[in-house]
């Protein structure tokens, strides 16, 4: 049998063209799209699900990590991050008082999430095209002249004078032959939610077994700012990995009544668990796996064994978990939530010491609060701001290409700014940068960086406090 095919060559009718053109509608995508289309350019949004959100809400992660406030409390994060926020809070359906560094996690409904992220791009008139899948590419020399899209209809072409890659795996990078890393084992994770859930008495069993609370887990949390996060603010976080200290789930484990991996899955022990009070569900995160997730082969068995391990996993929680006693499944996630896979190679790779340090940098376009890693394990954010550059978005040969999602940026190790947060800052960036790229005709290293970030700021995205804009040049602003 022959290892290889030709595809037939045929005409491809071309269905739009764009300013700027956006692949995959996850949250970077979405807040590119945005960004772009208020900047003032014809915009257009690609995305392979029936709806928006990604993994946010595709994969049921439903809850972003708090990497907004500081340490010592200053907001860092602004933008269309802000706006989601706000209104998911007006709409009752996350913290209200959500400004706040003692938050480890911010969940929120997604049915409520998913409906509002269709009111911001069409209030923003980005024309958006679902069930739409990136397949190929036509290139001239330097330049991403064509994008062709699979759907239902059959493939059409799209004419983008810029183009984001928000897929969250690079895929238009590769498409487009740009340099770009993939260094299996890759990570994911398939996620559901339970219902009829007594969160109080799950609060109160750690309140009675000091010794099993993971405080140095996930993020750094001890165990009265989970009871008072819980009690006050109504968010419940158990840290992912928490399983592990529990003694119900490794006595279990010791008896043979329950397992820690089986096929390709692992980590069925982790049980990572995110809700807001009012919400009436639990989002549950146990059962991961380190496989190659570009490989259709591996990444389809892994998540046809985890749904058969699905019910496992909360038949487990409803004999042993106490609150869980009444708790049935309410949803499993549509596609498993993948960590990251490709990333590009910019020229340039942002560290964990540059996130740290708070390192300044030139082209900065963004911001989150500064983090490190504890001595006992787990992450703590400090008092500093850290910065994220233009350049880790710029993939090496392509003039009319922006990277806007953290899964896929110039970082290492990769990944390392993968969160919702910083999806969002970076997809906001992306946008103007396109948009401005788009409409002054040039490549996108070659845009003016204090174009861009006075661009963002009139787009209410934050940049440092009046100090540092000043030292940027941007002291009018």
């Amino acid at each position: 049998m022959q290892s290889t095919t030709m595809e037939v060559d045929r005409s491809i009718p071309i269905l739009i063209d764009t300013d700027v053109l956006v692949v995959g509608g996850g949250v970077s995508g979405v807040a590119a799209a945005v960004s772009a289309a208020r900047a003032g350019v014809r915009t257009t949004l690609v995305e392979r699900q029936g709806y928006l959100g990604g993994v946010a809400t595709a994969a049921l992660m439903t809850s972003a990590t708090n990497s907004v406030m500081t340490a010592d409390g200053r907001q860092v994060v602004k933008g269309i991050f802000e706006e989601v926020m706000d209104e998911l809070a007006a709409r009752g359906t996350t913290c209200a008082d959500w400004r706040t560094r003692a938050l480890p996690q911010f969940p929120y409904d997604q049915e409520v999430f998913r409906v509002l992220l269709i009111d911001l791009v069409q209030n923003a008139g980005v024309e958006t095209l679902l069930e739409a899948r990136a397949s190929s590419v036509v290139m001239e020399g330097s330049e991403l002249q064509r994008v062709i899209v699979d759907a239902k209809g059959g493939r059409r072409a799209i004419v983008p004078r810029v183009a984001v890659d928000a897929s969250g795996d690079a895929d238009l990078v590769a498409l487009a032959g740009a340099p770009s890393r993939n260094t299996p084992p890759d990570s994911g994770s398939l996620l559901f939610q339970m219902r009829n859930v007594d969160l109080d008495q799950t609060a109160a069993y750690f309140e009675q077994h000091l010794q099993e609370w993971p405080q140095y887990s996930d993020r750094v949390t001890p165990l009265e700012d989970f009871l008072a996060n819980w009690r006050k603010w109504g968010v419940f976080h158990l840290p992912h990995g928490g399983g592990r200290l529990l003694r119900l789930v490794q006595d279990a484990i010791a008896r043979g009544h329950y397992i820690r991996e089986r096929g390709l899955c692992t980590d069925l022990d982790v049980f990572g668990m995110y809700a807001y009070r009012g919400s009436g569900t639990v989002l549950i995160n146990s059962c991961n796996f380190r496989i190659d997730h570009l490989d259709v082969r591996s990444h389809s068995q892994a998540e046809l064994q985890a749904r058969q391990l699905v019910p496992v996993i909360a038949g487990f929680l409803q004999a042993h978990m106490p609150g869980f006693e009444r708790a049935t499944i309410s949803e499993t996630a549509d596609l498993v939530g993948v960590r990251f896979t490709r990333w590009i190679s910019s020229g340039f790779d942002l560290t964990p010491q540059d996130l740290e340090a708070g390192r300044a940098f030139e082209d900065v376009i963004g911001t989150q609060a500064a983090q490190a890693r504890h001595p006992r394990g787990g992450v703590v954010y400090l008092d500093r701001v850290a910065e994220l550059p233009y350049r880790i978005m710029l993939p090496q040969g392509i003039d009319n290409l922006i990277v806007g999602s953290g899964k896929s940026v110039s970082t290492q190790p990769r990944g390392l700014v993968r969160g919702q947060v910083p999806c969002y800052v970076l997809g906001q960036a992306a946008g103007v940068a396109a948009a401005l790229a788009s409409r002054a005709e040039k490549p996108c290293p070659g845009v003016d960086v204090q174009s861009i970030q006075r661009e963002l700021l009139r787009q209410n995205v934050y940049l440092g406090d009046r100090a540092r804009l000043s030292a940027l040049g941007l002291p009018d602003v």
